[in-house]
């Protein structure tokens, strides 16, 4: 009985992994019927014999040894398509590993992350950005910490994001006990972190608004050992913007000035380039994460996995079991007359194919040409005119203008004798960059695929990885199409400093130079604008809120007035209640009364725990803060 069910369960979860092989077994039944009819009509005799003397000279039946390679054939067929359909009707447990990869995400919460040049603040962005990093991240462990004048760890190395999750929005400049910046001790910390753990695979993100350049030197030396890169997300922008403080003014300093935070991005990047990491704006999209963490989603040899509790039950291909037939098939293929069997077959199988559009054969010419193209420089350089400057003036989008490609063309037999390199360079003589760039191997030529392609961030990517003078020339060129301004200027900088007379990079770097102080102008009259309509929102404001005053005092004397009626009416219902309470009190056991009265006070407990997460951890500062000091005075005191 048991063995009846187990059948009958195991036909009931029968299925096939890969389903769509099975159309595989439509051509064969189509060959199969072909090759059988062509078997049946004979040989060269039937043309020339009368048919009323075939079957006296001819033995028109054929025995089934003679049909045999063909029904091996098409046997062969069947049970190498089901092979790869993949049929399984059994469940198998496979254990689940986790990589071991660490990452400590260090934000910045001093005064300068209320500033609002970004929409709608700084501190506003950089938690969105954080959610979008914890979203992405699908294995490993996630580490948070804060800092202002001291730092302070919000969640220690986790695989649990959805703590992390609730405490993110919880998090700006007013729940840090000692206003500063201090970048060091925070980066000491996330170091601190991951030594404790062990952490073989680890890297630290530092979301900030700036790094005051006197800390580098206290930064590298925290993280001289090099085994930990340092990867930086800009926020904010270099002009800069105004503070604003909860009165509606504008931070200032001692002597009434007010304080503008501005981002001093030349420094971010020179720091995290000096500690192996990469440096990004931020973005509304997710392409800076993927700059600056591009190298966490790689596999490499050093990587480590630990054994995961949970386990995942995969369904157990048989297909594999079925190959083990083929092989006294593949056996049989060496006695005589078989193979010209299976030959057969092919030759109908290419005849069924659809026919290829004849192509003349490439002359010798073009192919020592094709062979000179790519040996040439690929990146040839690219200037940039009048009609770009126009195109990224008004925010067009990248490859705008660009060619279409041509449609692809069919298989190339030709194309057998060439490398990628090579069939990428036809690609682009042909008009279709998209083709070219997943065909180019080097570096050099997918830059200029992507290109021309109007894949700007790839290009940046590849020309990235070359030091001669025309990669870091193209990679100025990429930057300046993809509206990276200050980063052009700085790939010709170093052009100009290995070749001064260098004229495309001189060209190049005055158009840029335009472009930009036109938008800092246009940036600048922004605003100007903005603070206008501020400040036309501030007056108006200030009118509505006295008339607002009115209204609130006669709001108020209504309340004053409900509240006392609504007094009186409760005090008649305690009365009437006492008087009912007091007639059913003595009805009452001890029991009773007690255990109300325990649930009175256990509601009054739990009424009194607060569960807002930003004050709980405003608390915890403040009592790290505490501590520290307190420590440091104890050092001291010893100390003397």
């Amino acid at each position: 009985m048991t063995e009846s069910l187990t059948l009958m369960q195991s036909l009931a979860q029968f299925h096939f992994l890969r389903p769509l092989w099975l159309l595989a077994l439509l051509p064969a039944l189509f060959f199969f019927s072909r090759l059988w009819r062509l078997d049946a009509q004979g040989s060269a005799w039937h043309k020339v014999i009368d048919k009323s003397l075939l079957p006296y000279l001819l033995n028109a039946s054929k025995s089934t040894s003679q049909r045999m390679p063909l029904i091996l054939l098409i046997a062969a067929w069947v049970i190498a398509t089901l092979a790869l359909a993949g049929p399984t009707w059994t469940k198998q447990t496979q254990p689940v590993q986790e990589r071991q990869e660490a990452l400590v995400i260090v934000l910045d919460l001093s005064l300068g992350m209320f500033a609002n040049d970004q929409d709608p603040n700084r501190i506003t962005v950089a938690r969105r950005k954080i959610m979008d990093l914890l979203d992405t991240r699908r294995e490993g462990q996630t580490a948070l910490v804060v800092y202002a004048g001291e730092a302070h760890m919000v969640t220690p190395l986790t695989d649990d994001s959805v703590t992390i999750r609730a405490m993110v929005p919880a998090l700006s400049p007013n729940i840090m006990p000692v206003i500063g910046n201090n970048p060091a001790e925070a980066i000491a910390m996330a170091n601190a972190l991951m030594d404790d753990a062990s952490a073989v695979n680890g890297r630290i993100l530092l979301v900030t608004q700036n790094v005051p350049r006197d800390q580098n030197t206290a930064i590298q030396e925290i993280l001289s050992h090099n085994r930990y890169p340092l990867h930086i997300i800009g926020v904010g922008t270099p002009q800069g913007a105004a503070i604003p403080v909860s009165n509606g003014e504008f931070l200032r300093d001692n002597s009434g000035q007010m304080v503008v935070s501005a981002m001093d991005r030349g420094n971010l990047q020179a720091l995290s380039s000096s500690l192996n990491g990469r440096y990004s704006d931020i973005s509304i999209n997710a392409s800076d994460l993927e700059s600056v963490l591009t190298d966490s989603l790689l596999r490499g040899d050093d990587d480590s996995y630990l054994e995961s509790d949970e386990e995942v039950e995969l369904w157990q291909d048989a297909g594999p079991w079925l190959l083990l037939l083929l092989l006294p098939l593949c056996a049989l293929c060496f006695r005589r007359g078989w193979v010209l069997q299976i030959s057969l077959g092919a030759g109908l199988v290419l005849a069924a194919l659809p026919p290829q559009p004849a192509m003349a054969q490439q002359d010798p010419l073009e192919q020592q040409a094709e062979q000179q193209a790519l040996e040439a420089q690929p990146n040839a350089p690219t200037l940039l005119n009048e009609e770009d400057l126009q195109e990224m003036a008004i925010g067009g989008p990248p490859g705008q203008g660009e060619a279409q490609p041509a449609p692809e063309q069919g298989f190339d037999i030709s194309s057998l004798w060439l490398n990628r390199d090579q069939r990428g360079v036809r690609a682009l003589q042909q008009g279709n960059p998209q083709t070219a760039t997943r065909l180019f191997e080097t570096p050099e030529w997918q830059g200029a695929a992507a290109f021309r392609a109007g894949d700007y961030q790839a290009a940046i990517n590849a020309f990235s990885q070359g030091d001669d003078i025309d990669s870091i020339y193209n990679l100025g060129n990429a930057l300046a199409f993809a509206e990276r301004l200050e980063e052009a200027l700085a790939a010709y900088d170093r052009v100009l400093a290995q070749d001064p007379q260098h004229e495309d990079a001189l060209k190049n770097k005055a158009i840029v130079e335009d472009l930009l102080e036109e938008q800092q102008q246009q940036e600048q009259e922004q605003q100007e604008q903005e603070e206008q309509e501020q400040q036309e929102q501030q007056d108006s404001q200030s009118e509505s809120d006295s008339d607002d005053s009115e209204q609130d005092q006669q709001q108020e004397q209504q309340e004053q007035e409900q509240q006392e009626q609504s007094e009186q009416e409760q005090e008649q219902q305690q009365q009437e209640s006492e008087s009912e309470n007091a007639d059913q009190g003595q009805q009452r056991s001890d029991a009773q009364v007690e255990q109300e009265e325990d649930q009175e006070s256990l509601e009054q407990f739990l009424r009194r725990i607060e569960d807002d997460p930003g004050e709980l951890l405003q608390r915890k500062f403040q009592f790290e803060s505490r501590r520290r000091m307190i420590e440091r005075r104890t050092s001291g005191q010893n100390s003397q």
